[in-house]
């Protein structure tokens, strides 16, 4: 029988990050992944952006977070060969002057100068604002699908992944740990994403709140340039004529794919900051595996002996979860303290 220290469900952004990370610190992996799965990861725009723009409030844990994902995914990058991680300011376009003169104040505020560049700028070539557009610090982008991709091929290189649905009505214990078939392991984490927040897992997992969003690709008649311009929405070029337009928000409709309806509403956006032609070339819809009090799910599972969750960072799983997988690592290696505020049992009482 072989033996790994864990056995991870889930290849989409949580479990190829808690991967690499149980690896980096040592211990032994089998991957459980079905890719038509990653409902959320595969359609994800890949931002990372510590503040709120919407509150002009920092996201919580904003600077340990940020602190671990500059080492983390340049880190993932040299661990398997790939190119993925993509620093990019974000251009806050101004709606008014009262806008404009918030973000004046909170740049010369400690907590946000790190993030936020004090000087108001003009906005692109063809962008409509009439208030100018301030520039955030430390952002940027992973091209998720090329970051999944990698890290498959780096684990399949290694003997450490399986392609197939996980099972979990065949899950035995076995002595201190569980046995998966001729797998043996001392723990299972489950990091599936948006399949448990809708119900799909066998493993009962409660307390999300999932939110469906839909991204439309647009030719451009004119280059952006290298841009992500947020003014409601996002609009992100990459200096090929087109720009990634979203996200969408909602609450239904998840079996649903992509609407005409939040096509219509991105399109309506476009024709709003956008002076120029445009053309919809692709339209698509996840499922972000949002939590009931905004906070993700990381701990034992609170019924099911040596299984762990590692879910529910909602639309912020690239900034959030070199984070969390590294103080989940540190807790199972040196027991180090999990954060209380994400313990799943909160949500099994």
């Amino acid at each position: 029988m072989k033996y790994v220290d864990y056995i991870v469900v889930g290849g989409g952004i949580a479990g190829s990050v808690l991967s690499y990370t149980l690896m980096k610190y040592g211990a032994s992996v089998q991957m459980f992944d079905q890719p038509n799965a990653n409902k959320s990861s595969v359609v994800a725009s890949g931002l990372w952006n510590p503040v709120v723009l919407k509150r002009m409030k920092k996201v919580w844990k904003a600077d340990e977070m940020m602190e671990s994902l500059q080492s983390v995914y340049p880190a993932m990058e040299n661990w398997t060969q790939g190119t993925f991680y993509e620093p990019l300011p974000i251009r806050r376009v101004f709606h008014n002057a009262g806008e404009q003169n918030q973000w004046i104040a909170h740049s010369d505020h400690p907590a946000f100068s790190p993030y936020l560049d004090e000087r108001i700028s003009d906005v692109p070539n063809r962008i409509l604002a009439d208030h100018g557009s301030g520039l955030m610090k430390q952002t940027g982008r992973v091209q998720v699908n090329a970051m999944l991709a990698a890290v498959k091929a780096k684990l399949k290189a290694v003997d450490s992944y399986t392609e197939a649905t996980f099972d979990w009505d065949a899950v035995e214990s076995h002595g201190d740990g569980v046995k998966y078939g001729s797998l043996g392991a001392h723990a299972i984490i489950s990091c599936e994403g948006a399949q448990s927040a809708l119900g799909e897992s066998k493993l009962d997992v409660r307390g999300f709140a999932p939110v469906k969003g839909e991204v439309i690709t647009v030719q451009l008649k004119e280059d952006l340039g290298k841009e992500c311009i947020h003014q409601g929405h996002f609009m992100i070029a990459d200096g090929k004529a087109e720009a990634l337009v979203g996200a969408t928000y909602a609450w239904d409709g998840f079996h649903d794919g992509p609407t005409l309806a939040k096509r219509e509403e991105l399109e309506a956006h476009v024709q709003k900051v956008w002076d120029g032609e445009f053309k919809t070339v692709t339209h698509k819809a996840g499922i972000r595996p949002a939590v009931k009090d905004r906070k993700p799910l990381v701990g034992p599972h609170p019924k099911v002996k040596n299984v762990w969750i590692f879910n529910g960072m909602g639309s912020r799983a690239v900034l959030m979860t070199p984070y969390l997988a590294q103080n989940l690592v540190e807790h199972f290696m040196y027991g180090a303290p999990l954060l209380t505020e994400c313990l799943p049992e909160r949500m099994m009482k």
